[in-house]
């Protein structure tokens, strides 16, 4: 009996073990099968070490001693308990920890071309509120649309995760957080207060404050120009001064912070209390995250592999959030 076979029989161990729920992944394997079977089918139309067109037909050789839910599972097992390579040889009819690296690496696109990855969830999300304001009312001018539709809100911050200490003298240096203390990879998400991760910008050295790092991802990708069109509340904490000024298409939120002999106004405060219930939210989302080990404990993979890596645990999280939120409301996303 496979291991997928056991864990099938055990919803709660499942769900334990993978962070995802049995029933979604049932769900999902018939267009996971799917997304794998045209993945493999494009990896053998050229021979793998070579690189040249395939003459034989595809199907001899070698087959796979684990089977598709099987490989899934590898995966998810990897990402949610981050256990070593050889160690899940065990888990699985696995003869060397090469054979656990390969399905993890081909397993990734596939669950890239059907998860809720961030940019697909910001898109979804956009899509359904211009959906749901043309059901309403026809709109005959931009201004209009901006007076009358209700405000999207989005909440902004930082995380950093610890990763090895880097051999180079000079990675040792820029990746030195001072903050934790250690080395890290720093990364800023962006969610909305119902828990979906709709933006994680290109990860940089922990040393890179995070205002920093929010000015040169918004001029190098532009994320927040595709809400212009809509009334949009960005939320972060006071590490994010300034950005108001920055002109973007975004009212801007911040906590406020007080100063050496400018201490905060009860105004100030009263308005840090309100705000600071709606910017405690990303915590919350940012915990969900780190559910998976992988994206929690000191990362031990190369640093070219971290943003696909939390691209696809973003899509994880989305996934039970959109399934959270089904069950709340009854309204699928």
């Amino acid at each position: 009996m496979t291991l997928y076979e056991k864990l099938s029989r055990k919803p709660k161990q499942f769900l334990a073990c993978t962070g995802m729920p049995l029933h979604l992944f049932e769900e999902l394997l018939p267009q996971l099968a799917d997304a794998y079977h045209h993945q493999e089918a494009q990896r053998k139309q050229h021979v793998v070490r070579t690189g040249q067109p395939r003459h034989r037909r595809p199907g001899g050789g070698g087959q796979f001693a684990n089977d598709v839910p099987n490989r899934l599972l590898m995966l998810l097992l990897y990402y949610r308990l981050y256990l070593t390579q050889e160690f899940m040889t065990l888990l699985f009819q696995a003869g060397h920890k090469s054979v656990i690296c390969r399905a993890i690496h081909q397993m990734r696109p596939v669950f890239e071309a059907v998860l809720p990855t961030p940019e697909r969830a910001r898109r979804r999300i956009l899509a359904l509120a211009k959906k749901e304001q043309e059901r309403r009312k026809r709109i005959g001018s931009l201004d209009e649309f901006r007076d009358t539709y209700p405000e999207l809100t989005f909440i902004i911050d930082g995380t950093e995760q610890p990763k090895r200490k880097p051999q180079d003298a000079e990675k040792r240096r820029s990746h030195y957080s001072g903050k934790r203390k250690r080395h890290t990879r720093k990364q800023l998400v962006t969610t909305t207060p119902s828990g979906i991760i709709v933006d994680q910008s290109p990860s940089v050295a922990g040393r890179v404050h995070d205002f920093e790092v929010f000015k040169a991802d918004h001029a190098a990708r532009g994320v927040l120009h595709e809400f212009t069109d809509y009334r949009v509340s960005l939320y972060g904490d006071s590490g994010f001064q300034g950005m108001a000024d920055l002109g973007l298409p975004v009212e801007v939120r911040l906590m406020a912070r007080a100063r050496r002999n400018h201490p905060l106004t009860t105004e100030q405060q009263q308005l840090n209390r309100l705000r600071s219930h709606t910017r405690v939210r990303i915590e919350h989302t940012l915990s969900r995250r780190k559910k998976y080990r992988i994206a929690a404990e000191e990362y031990r993979n190369r640093d070219r592999d971290y943003d696909p890596t939390m691209n696809l645990v973003a899509g994880l999280v989305n996934l039970r959030a959109y399934d959270r939120i089904f069950h709340q409301t009854g309204i699928p996303i």
